[in-house]
């Protein structure tokens, strides 16, 4: 005898109908962010091929310095550096050493990463890093920090080593109107120091990773409903 067809209940049909609306809105969220962070890494390359600015002529705003090349003429202010922790280079721990510089005939300050370092064997053993006497002449890249990483504790800075760059926070501390954003150095100097970077990691590839998955837990969604809801025998019905 031919088999009624089922069909599903009330309950699993919001259900798949709250999930389908989840899953592809948690999808069409990351293929976005992804479109935003392909545009931001067009906005990186474009402006890294831009001729430099120079800021001892012209600070412009965050948003049109973010990327940019620049170049800065100054003297550094040493008993004011910090050392960022936790920075890792082909595998080893180290820090990343960050100085105030002085703009030339100005009264401002940027702040500029110097470069890499390894760490010591002991977390009491700081690197001594030179500092060039006079002034000198900074190129490199613009970056903007971000609103600052997730701090669990309170305890997040220990005398010169910082676990995080927070400008604010630093300008509070050293008592420094320091400028809304850091300076990658990428001078030549022979003063030990690690300057290589990679382009910016956008996370382009992650969020479009995850909204794949996002895509195959909504057609899981699907299958198990139609699966359930319409065509597997339950215990008793017609055969």
């Amino acid at each position: 005898m031919k088999r009624k067809l089922r069909y599903p209940g009330w309950v699993p049909t919001c259900a798949a109908i709250l999930g389908l609306a989840l899953t592809l809105s948690a999808s069409y969220w990351q293929f976005g962010r992804a479109r935003e962070k392909s545009a931001l890494r067009q906005q990186y390359l474009v402006r890294q091929a831009m001729p430099p600015l120079d800021l001892r002529n012209d600070v412009p705003s965050l948003d049109a310095v973010s990327y940019r090349k620049v170049r800065v003429a100054g003297k550094f202010v040493a008993d004011k550096a910090i050392l960022l922790d936790n920075k890792l280079r082909a595998g080893a721990a180290g820090y990343e050493i960050v100085a105030p510089l002085q703009i030339s005939g100005s009264d401002r300050y940027i702040l500029i990463n110097r470069g890499w370092v390894v760490r010591g064997r002991e977390r009491s053993d700081l690197p001594v890093v030179d500092f060039p006497r006079g002034e000198v002449t900074i190129a490199g890249t613009a970056i903007v920090p971000g609103p600052g990483a997730l701090e669990l504790s309170d305890e997040t800075v220990e005398g010169r080593v910082w676990q995080n760059l927070n400008l604010p926070r630093y300008s509070e501390r050293q008592q420094m109107n320091v400028l809304g954003f850091v300076v990658n150095d990428e001078s030549e100097q022979a003063d030990g120091l690690d300057r290589t970077r990679a382009e910016p990691g956008f996370g382009i590839q992650t969020h479009q990773s995850y909204a794949v998955q996002w895509l195959l837990f909504a057609t899981l969604i699907i299958f198990f409903y139609f699966y359930y809801g319409f065509f597997r025998k339950k215990s008793g019905d017609e055969k």
